[in-house]
């Protein structure tokens, strides 16, 4: 068992660090600064590599990878985890599921950044920054939390590691490929996720973790 002041430096560390990548994207998003072509140079690597098969896949894809797709599998975990009297982790997903919706709609609203323009995709809203990166980042890396510690295999943590890795990247680039978002709205998304899910976990260690009582009756 990983004890729990370890666990508080290491999503301390996931905060300190996702927060400062946030707050560079912003800076050079509202100074116009050396980060804005990085959306050109990327969108035109990812043409090269665009296919019809490919495509389709990302379309199909980009279905299911959407925040309503992942906030129904949110709740459906959350009835599952308080059918087992799991309160605790049921709370955490939510409370986590809710900051990270809520940050997504208030950055979206305030910074009104338009969308490329795609050949391959219609989508409507704002880009920045990525719903589909933002709540996809939340949900695996909760779901990694939650159940790391319940595999009791080293093979079992690595496939959900890897798998929540793996699956944040999938539905992340899917988005940049379609050009429905831009190279920073995806890197902004993927780190307001982390950031959402660490002050989360942190919040909850610190109001929980150490008072047995209190956790005890979320549990």
């Amino acid at each position: 068992m990983v004890p729990n002041w370890a666990k508080n430096i290491l999503f301390l560390l996931v905060y300190m660090i996702s927060g400062l990548i946030l707050i560079i994207i912003i800076e050079g998003l509202l100074s116009g600064g050396d980060l804005t072509p990085l959306n050109l140079v990327i969108e035109k690597l990812v043409v090269g590599l665009r296919t019809p098969t490919v495509t389709s896949l990302m379309v199909a894809l980009a279905k299911f990878g959407n925040p309503f797709f992942f906030s129904i599998l949110s709740i459906f975990l959350t009835i599952i985890l308080i059918m087992k009297r799991n309160f605790y982790d049921a709370a955490l997903l939510l409370a986590a599921l809710i900051i990270a919706v809520v940050s997504l709609t208030i950055l979206k609203n305030v910074f009104q950044i338009t969308r490329p323009d795609s050949v391959i995709y219609s989508v409507e809203g704002w880009s920045f920054p990525s719903g589909h990166a933002t709540v996809a980042t939340t949900f695996f890396f909760l779901v990694a939390y939650i159940f790391f510690g319940r595999m009791k295999t080293l093979q079992g943590k690595t496939f959900l590691v890897v798998g929540s890795v793996f699956g944040t990247l999938v539905v992340s680039f899917s988005r940049l490929y379609l050009g429905a978002h831009w190279t920073l709205d995806i890197l902004a998304g993927m780190a307001l996720g982390l950031l959402s899910v660490s002050f989360t976990v942190l919040m909850f260690s610190l109001f929980f973790g150490e008072n047995k009582s209190l956790r005890k009756r979320l549990s």
